[in-house]
This record gives C-alpha cells, sequence and structure tokens, in this order.
C-alpha cells in the first residue's frame, strides 16, 4: 500500500506540473525576420558625406522562453552628396546578438556585434570593421518594428552612426 500511494504522489505532483504554465517544460523555438531598413546618419562626419540609407535584413534565432540568440544579414546602401567623390557606400553586415522579450512576448530589446563589409561606388577603398547595434522593438501578429542605433568605421577613417528603422515580418516556428 506504501508503494502505491507513493507512486500515486509522484504521479500526481507530475500532472500538477505539466498543468502548471510557470513549472512547464519549454522546448527551444527559432524565429525567422525579415525586413526593410531605413537608416538616418546621425553623426557629423557621416552626415556631411552621405544621404540617408536604404537596406534589408534577414535573420533567423533560438530561444528558450524569452531570451533569443539571434543572427542576421544585412544590405544597406548611402548616396554621396556631390562633394564626396568616394562616391556611394554599400555596407554588408552579418551580426550576432541577444534579444530580451520583456512584456508579454511582444516588446523587446536587443544588442548585436559582428562585421560590417563596407565599399565605394567610386573608390576601391573597401574594408571589413567591427559593427555594434543596440535598440529596441515591438512584435505583433507576425510583423515586426525596430528602432536601432549602429555604429561602425568606414574604410576612410570616418566613425559612422545612423539611427534605423526597421520593419517587417516576422515568425516564431
Amino acid at each position: 500500500m506504501y508503494k502505491l500511494s507513493k507512486y500515486l504522489l509522484v504521479c500526481i505532483v507530475i500532472l500538477f506540473s505539466a498543468t502548471n504554465s510557470s513549472a512547464q517544460f519549454k522546448l527551444p523555438h527559432l524565429q525567422l525576420v525579415g525586413m526593410g531598413v531605413y537608416s538616418i546618419p546621425t553623426n557629423t562626419a557621416f552626415k556631411d558625406g552621405y544621404k540617408n540609407g536604404l537596406g534589408v535584413e534577414a535573420g533567423a534565432g533560438i530561444g528558450l522562453g524569452s531570451t533569443m540568440i539571434m543572427g542576421t544579414a544585412g544590405y544597406e546602401a548611402y548616396s554621396n552628396y556631390v562633394l564626396n567623390t568616394a562616391g556611394n557606400l554599400k555596407v554588408t553586415s552579418i551580426k550576432a546578438g541577444i534579444r530580451q522579450y520583456i512584456f508579454l512576448g511582444h516588446l523587446f530589446l536587443l544588442g548585436n556585434m559582428g562585421t560590417a563589409i563596407q565599399s565605394y561606388s567610386n573608390n576601391s577603398a573597401t574594408a571589413s570593421n567591427f559593427i555594434y547595434e543596440y535598440g529596441a522593438g515591438i512584435r505583433l501578429i507576425g510583423l515586426e518594428l525596430q528602432v536601432t542605433q549602429t555604429h561602425w568605421e568606414q574604410p576612410l577613417p570616418v566613425s559612422s552612426n545612423s539611427f534605423n528603422v526597421k520593419l517587417g515580418f516576422s515568425f516564431k516556428l
């Protein structure tokens, strides 16, 4: 009788734990993102040489609970002003980072770092430099909006800071 009650108690605890959401085992989930990017140069040296940029970004992540490890690849193009003889700036970025969802799985904070591969249309200077980004976003019903601040160094020694607005799709699998 003692063995039966012991097993019954274990079964009740397991059943209770499975129905209680805070004690529930969570499987890792995947997330896919794709978005358009509108970039605004924010520091003087970058603003003096280039107009606002347009681009795209895609990525994927894996997470457990409210934390996601993300990887993204993106492309942005900035048109130069007439006095800037280097030409248009093209930036391809590869970044990895973390997202932390903070409110019902909809609002999140993010931080990314990686490499920015850059080239100019009228100049042979190219470089791969460290890039970092931080910001926040909201994800609702498959749509995602992010606002971020990004920093990297250009091949022609200019520090580049940009404020980015990203809008696109985000799917959790």
